[in-house]
């Protein structure tokens, strides 16, 4: 017999955040963006991008060596760019770790963080990376910090959700869908499903489907990203979905709403084989507490329509419940902060 869900809260890592004179970070180090947020109230995020420039023309012209984020996107014609976060894992390449570590130390710069405090940071990673991932992403990491460790970025959030117990989370990213039940303790391999379809598996799509539709159309996959993060939905749309598409030298209004379905209703299938496989494999008598606490968390959580799709693909399975978290951005990293608060003094020593 199915036993009622328990929230499980925490109530000592505020208070102690306040007694302490040490700084706790929570990271979420994504495809897309790195959001980080601190234990003295700060939070930013920035799209996980590094420039560099080409030539010594654009070394004179940007007046900077790198660029982050927006700028780096911005000047992206002039600019040798780096993506060092790919399916949500760290590229372990020099010219990669070297991007990485600046674009940690732009973060952290990003939010004052106080040099002179002890600082303790987790970082959110995807729900299966490799041992050897972690290691790469703790020892890049490592000299910023007085201890670090990472944690499953699915995880985090139901961390944030204080859902515990008997809880499913899909979290949508940009290179990964990472998919982790929570039963009280520490996810188990078993307890994790990862796929690469995802934001970034979205927007190729979409390029794709516009281009066999349309000849003559010039679309990036920028373009595609703007477009799914503007309109993206699935099942039935509620409106026409109209774009600027150069097209040769011109410019011409398209309608794209099927391609923009299509593309997003992509990720579907393996989301619900993901959910499907934690469920059946989980403890019998609390199924049906998992089915029904289902969860959808990051960026690809604004896709509209999906947890109401979601629901009717579960009346196949017997049904199920899925919400969807509230903060798309800040979840992971919030979750890892209030992870890293709650950890004993010991757990650090460790670390």
């Amino acid at each position: 017999m199915a036993t009622k869900r328990k929230k499980v809260k925490s109530d000592a890592s505020a208070s102690r955040a306040k007694e302490s004179k040490d700084l706790f970070i929570g990271i979420d180090l994504g495809t897309n963006h790195t959001a980080i947020s601190t234990s003295d109230g700060k939070k930013k995020s920035i799209l996980s991008i590094v420039g560099t420039p080409r030539d010594a023309v654009a070394s004179k012209f940007l007046k900077k060596e790198r660029l982050y984020g927006d700028e780096a996107l911005k000047h992206r014609v002039a600019l040798n760019l780096f993506k060092p976060i790919e399916s949500g894992l760290l590229k372990n390449q020099r010219e990669d770790l070297d991007a990485a570590r600046g674009l940690l130390e732009f973060v952290l710069n990003s939010v004052d963080v106080n040099r002179d405090v002890k600082k303790y940071a987790i970082i959110g990673v995807p729900s299966q990376a490799s041992v050897l991932n972690k290691k790469i992403i703790t020892e890049m990491a490592g000299g910023f910090f007085d201890g670090v460790m990472v944690a499953s970025e699915p995880f985090c959030v139901a961390y944030n959700l204080e859902e515990l117990e008997h809880s499913l989370i899909v979290d949508i990213g940009a290179g990964t869908t990472d998919l982790c039940r929570v039963h009280g303790t520490i996810p188990d391999p078993d307890d994790q499903i990862s796929s690469n379809k995802a934001g970034d598996f979205i927007d190729k799509e979409l390029v794709r489907l516009i281009s066999d539709e349309y000849t003559n159309v010039r679309v990036t996959t920028e373009m595609a990203k703007k477009w799914k993060e503007q309109s993206s939905f699935v099942g039935e749309p509620e409106e026409e979905i109209v774009v600027d598409v150069p097209v040769d030298s011109s410019i011409l209004k398209l309608s794209i709403t099927r391609e923009v379905k299509n593309a997003s209703e992509s990720i579907i299938p393996d989301i619900m084989s993901g959910i499907s496989k934690l469920i059946s494999t989980y403890d019998p008598d609390f199924q049906e507490d998992l089915r029904n606490n289902i969860w959808l968390a990051g960026g690809g959580s604004l896709i509209k329509n999906l947890d109401v799709v979601l629901e009717k693909e579960l009346e196949l399975i017997d049904g199920g419940s899925v919400k969807i978290a509230k903060d798309p951005v800040f979840g992971g990293a919030e979750g890892a902060l209030k992870l890293a608060m709650d950890m004993p003094p010991e757990f650090w020593q460790t670390a």
